[in-house]
């Protein structure tokens, strides 16, 4: 089995949604709304962009599997834009 390093490159981000979809759930009632989002956000942006690479796809699926990777990845903008601004203020 024969993985490109493009390949390698998709399971890493793959796995580092994983592990921030695990973070963000395992700390839902510690941490405030705005980090949960964020990593939320980011979470869904990477896997809606790495998966297509690694996973055959039907062709009907490619253009709503894109809006919602540009969708996550304004909201977790948003998010950070909203972080910075806290920690400015405060």
């Amino acid at each position: 089995m024969n993985i490109h390093i493009a390949d390698k490159i998709a399971y890493f981000f793959i796995a580092f949604a994983l592990y921030l979809l695990l973070r963000a759930f395992s700390e839902v009632h510690t941490a405030p709304l705005t980090n949960i989002l964020l990593y939320v956000s980011i979470a869904i942006s990477l896997l809606a962009s790495n998966i297509p690479r690694v996973v055959d796809i039907p062709l009907h699926c490619v253009y709503p599997i894109r809006c919602v990777e540009i969708f996550s990845f304004g909201l977790a903008l948003v998010c950070f834009l909203v972080l910075c601004m806290r920690h400015m203020f405060i």
